[in-house]
């Protein structure tokens, strides 16, 4: 209790600064204040993350031919396409130990992200993709399976075809598997797919380490 003294003054100062804490809930703010931070510098670390990923996926000055790690390439293209899958599929990485493979990057990246898309386009509910990776002899093997709703056998050998989808009307040019095609056959490799109707897809990506000299010094559209 205040006297009536000198102090007096200091108490009610006291009592008015509690009134003001009490209508700002400063008190509130302090305690929130540490949360609030953390997700601050966890916004900035996905922002960082988020340029980063642009830069190694888009590889604006690296056109030309060069060795990369298709691990790393795949994560990047994950992040690229997390907002495709991430509420329709958990992704499963399988990475193995694999050399650098020299190929063209942008377009390697466009590869992955039309199969990862399709993949998650293809899943009802929700599922699973497995992306894998390992080398078979002088070539990188990259597998992307999902759980979806798979293709019809009459449709496989099509798949590849320009303007052909198992899309609605109007979800699909049909080009996305058939520029992926054209793409790994200029880099000397092999794309293929096997798949179940009811229970899922993989597509398989085979790529030559070290592709052959008239490959790399051939022009790539």
């Amino acid at each position: 209790r205040c006297s009536r003294d000198w102090s007096s003054d200091v108490c009610s100062s006291d009592l008015e600064i509690g009134k003001v804490k009490k209508n700002m809930k400063i008190d509130f703010i302090l305690e929130d204040m540490e949360s609030l931070l953390a997700e601050s510098l966890e916004g900035a670390e996905r922002v960082r993350r988020i340029v980063q990923d642009l830069k190694s996926f888009s590889h604006v000055d690296e056109a030309q031919w060069k060795p990369i790690n298709l691990n790393e390439n795949l994560d990047s293209t994950l992040n690229m396409v997390r907002n495709e899958i991430k509420y329709v599929a958990d992704v499963v990485r399988e990475y193995g130990e694999i050399p650098p493979v020299t190929c063209r990057p942008q377009q390697i990246n466009q590869v992955f992200m039309n199969i990862l898309v399709n993949a998650a386009h293809a899943i009802e509910g929700h599922g699973t993709i497995t992306v894998s990776t390992r080398q078979e002899q002088d070539q990188v093997w990259v597998l992307i399976s999902d759980t979806g709703k798979g293709i019809a056998p009459e449709h496989l050998n099509r798949i590849f075809e320009p303007f052909f989808t198992t899309k609605d009307v109007g979800k699909g040019t049909g080009l996305g598997l058939s520029i992926c095609y054209e793409i790994i056959h200029k880099h000397a490799g092999e794309i293929s797919v096997a798949s179940t109707p009811g229970a899922g897809t993989t597509f398989t990506v085979k790529l030559p380490i070290v592709p052959p000299p008239e490959v790399v010094s051939a022009e790539v559209g």
